[in-house]
């Protein structure tokens, strides 16, 4: 069910919501995850108290999963596939939402994705950079989800008191994912906030992994959360108004989320028993790899960069040789046509990145 819950709704959103929009909403949809970390560790300890005819486990995925359940039926019929299908809108609120909608080329309910290009843009190697961003800081979210109140009980902290202060750095994540909310408006290269966010969660990291003292390993695994938590997100919100047209935005949401999805395999093995109490060996690894996240979106901010400036240039020479005037870039024009933006994705010549 999460598989394609995640990438699903990234991908949904995209079709209700101005680019401008759309980073909160990311934000926000992110943060449930954060916020739910603060109330797992007591949850779960709660739950495990239960004296009762079923195991520990069995009670925590009986109550949790329920929820789940209820609330994916529940949406079923609440929410509905496109604005212009929309019961709860008027006329005249659909009619707008769907002018705003196709100014920027945002993703319309009459588009589908043509599965003949799918083999195309998965060989994309922009979507799989995005993925691969996405995918460091899930790593090092779920190895702090998971190895969390061990880490902790290696401070000296029982295994209970442990699971409880568990929710510390969730709780720091949850904040930081609260904030990417409005800093994009604020400041609106994705690409810039993306390398702050990582070169600050590598710096926690190596003082992890090179720290002795209890109180600043709480405090740093505490940083280390808030540093990442937010790069979801961003790197979400930065593929989404990469890709154009509904198939590669389509692939892009799927890539991304499934990537990710890798980190609860790695990561379950970066934190070993004979490494404790410090556990260096996983936190010079996460280190090492939220360096490689700062190259990486170093080089695709680059290649927006020049990309842009090439396009530009080619439409000046285009438009000064037809009318002797300059027409600058801007979102993909509609005119275009469904078919030409559906088999060339982000190639198309009217489309500029935003790095």
């Amino acid at each position: 069910m999460h598989a394609g819950f995640v990438p699903g709704f990234i991908y949904y959103i995209s079709f209700w919501y101005t680019k401008r929009q759309q980073g909160p909403r990311l934000s926000l949809f992110f943060s449930a995850g954060t916020f739910a970390g603060i109330f797992a560790g007591p949850l779960a300890a709660a739950l495990t108290n239960i004296n009762g005819k079923l195991k520990e486990y069995q009670y925590i995925f009986l109550v949790e999963g329920g929820v789940t359940v209820f609330l994916g039926i529940v949406s079923i019929f609440l929410l509905s596939n496109y604005p212009e299908s929309a019961r709860f809108l008027t006329k005249e609120e659909k009619e707008t939402a769907v002018k705003l909608l196709k100014r920027e080329q945002a993703l319309s309910g009459g588009r589908h994705v043509i599965l003949s290009q799918v083999p195309k843009f998965l060989l994309d190697w922009k979507l799989w950079a995005y993925g691969i961003i996405f995918w460091i800081s899930s790593t090092a979210g779920i190895t702090q989800a998971i190895f969390g109140p061990t880490l902790i009980a290696s401070m000296g902290y029982t295994s209970t008191k442990a699971q409880i202060m568990s929710s510390l750095p969730s709780t720091c994540g949850f904040v930081s994912q609260l904030l990417s909310m409005f800093i994009p408006r604020i400041f609106p290269r994705l690409s810039v906030l993306i390398m702050i966010q990582a070169l600050f969660t590598c710096a926690c990291y190596i003082v992890l992994a090179t720290t002795t003292g209890n109180k600043l390993r709480m405090a740093f695994l505490c940083l280390a959360n808030f540093g990442t938590s937010p790069i979801m997100p961003y790197v979400s919100l930065w593929m989404l108004n990469n890709t154009v047209g509904v198939t590669q935005r389509a692939v892009g949401s799927g890539l991304t989320i499934m990537l990710g999805g890798i980190g609860g395999l790695i990561g379950s093995h970066l934190y070993r028993e004979m490494d404790k109490p410090y556990y260096r060996h996983g936190h010079r690894i996460i280190a090492v790899l939220f360096g490689i996240s700062f190259l990486l979106t170093l080089s695709l901010a680059a290649f927006f960069f020049f990309e842009n400036r090439r396009r530009d240039k080619l439409e000046f020479g285009r438009n000064h040789n037809s009318d002797g005037g300059q027409t600058p870039g801007g979102d993909v024009d509609l005119d275009d046509g469904d078919t030409e933006v559906e088999l060339m994705g982000d190639k198309l010549q009217s489309h500029r990145y935003t790095f």
